[in-house]
Protein backbone atom coordinates (compact mmCIF):
# COMPACT_ATOMS: atom_id res chain seq x y z
CA UNK A 1 0.00 0.00 0.00
CA UNK A 2 1.50 3.28 -0.72
CA UNK A 3 2.00 6.90 1.62
CA UNK A 4 -1.54 7.97 0.24
CA UNK A 5 -3.52 4.55 0.82
CA UNK A 6 -2.13 3.89 4.22
CA UNK A 7 -2.83 7.28 5.64
CA UNK A 8 -6.39 7.12 4.27
CA UNK A 9 -6.75 4.02 5.74
CA UNK A 10 -5.59 5.59 9.18
CA UNK A 11 -7.55 8.68 8.72
CA UNK A 12 -10.54 6.11 8.50
CA UNK A 13 -9.62 4.39 11.82
CA UNK A 14 -9.23 7.48 13.73
CA UNK A 15 -12.75 8.40 12.84
CA UNK A 16 -14.71 5.79 13.33
CA UNK A 17 -16.69 5.36 16.30
CA UNK A 18 -15.66 2.64 18.82
CA UNK A 19 -16.65 -0.56 18.29
CA UNK A 20 -18.68 -2.06 20.67
CA UNK A 21 -16.65 -4.23 23.44
CA UNK A 22 -13.62 -2.26 22.17
CA UNK A 23 -10.63 -1.11 24.21
CA UNK A 24 -9.48 2.63 25.07
CA UNK A 25 -8.97 4.92 22.30
CA UNK A 26 -7.86 8.41 22.26
CA UNK A 27 -7.65 11.04 18.96
CA UNK A 28 -6.67 14.56 18.51
CA UNK A 29 -6.59 16.46 15.25
CA UNK A 30 -4.85 19.77 15.73
CA UNK A 31 -2.39 22.24 13.33
CA UNK A 32 1.33 22.07 14.74
CA UNK A 33 3.52 24.97 15.29
CA UNK A 34 4.70 25.12 11.50
CA UNK A 35 0.74 25.31 10.44
CA UNK A 36 0.22 21.46 9.19
CA UNK A 37 -2.75 19.52 10.04
CA UNK A 38 -1.54 16.61 12.41
CA UNK A 39 -4.01 13.45 13.86
CA UNK A 40 -3.01 11.46 16.29
CA UNK A 41 -4.48 7.88 17.25
CA UNK A 42 -3.79 6.32 20.47
CA UNK A 43 -5.38 3.05 21.26
CA UNK A 44 -5.41 -0.02 23.38
CA UNK A 45 -4.46 -3.02 21.43
CA UNK A 46 -3.31 -6.70 21.58
CA UNK A 47 0.31 -7.47 20.24
CA UNK A 48 2.59 -10.43 20.33
CA UNK A 49 6.63 -10.13 20.64
CA UNK A 50 9.45 -12.10 21.67
CA UNK A 51 11.53 -12.82 24.45
CA UNK A 52 15.49 -11.48 23.50
CA UNK A 53 17.08 -14.02 26.15
CA UNK A 54 14.64 -16.67 25.60
CA UNK A 55 12.95 -16.62 22.01
CA UNK A 56 9.75 -17.61 23.90
CA UNK A 57 6.49 -15.67 21.79
CA UNK A 58 4.09 -14.32 23.90
CA UNK A 59 0.85 -12.37 23.71
CA UNK A 60 0.81 -9.04 25.65
CA UNK A 61 -1.39 -6.17 26.04
CA UNK A 62 -0.18 -3.21 23.70
CA UNK A 63 -0.83 0.90 23.06
CA UNK A 64 -0.37 1.46 19.57
CA UNK A 65 0.27 5.35 18.41
CA UNK A 66 -0.22 6.61 15.27
CA UNK A 67 0.71 9.98 14.09
CA UNK A 68 -0.63 11.00 10.50
CA UNK A 69 0.38 14.92 8.79
CA UNK A 70 0.37 16.13 5.38
CA UNK A 71 3.87 14.27 4.38
CA UNK A 72 4.51 11.78 6.81
CA UNK A 73 3.31 9.17 9.17
CA UNK A 74 4.64 7.50 11.87
CA UNK A 75 2.97 4.15 13.74
CA UNK A 76 4.26 2.24 17.13
CA UNK A 77 3.06 -0.35 19.38
CA UNK A 78 4.57 -0.53 22.89
CA UNK A 79 4.09 -2.54 25.80
CA UNK A 80 2.01 -0.85 28.50
CA UNK A 81 5.28 -0.57 30.53
CA UNK A 82 7.15 0.99 27.79
CA UNK A 83 4.18 3.29 27.33
CA UNK A 84 3.85 4.44 30.65
CA UNK A 85 7.83 5.04 30.61
CA UNK A 86 7.23 7.20 27.49
CA UNK A 87 4.59 9.34 29.41
CA UNK A 88 6.75 9.81 32.07
CA UNK A 89 9.76 10.82 29.66
CA UNK A 90 7.63 13.03 27.89
CA UNK A 91 6.46 14.88 31.26
CA UNK A 92 9.76 15.75 32.48
CA UNK A 93 10.73 17.27 28.90
CA UNK A 94 7.98 19.04 28.66
CA UNK A 95 7.11 20.43 32.31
Amino acid sequence: MDYAGMKEKLRREAEAPPKRGSKKRATKKFVNEIGNPISVLVEETRDTGTNAKTKERSSFDAIRIVITGPTSMSENTLTRQEAVELLRCLEQVLS
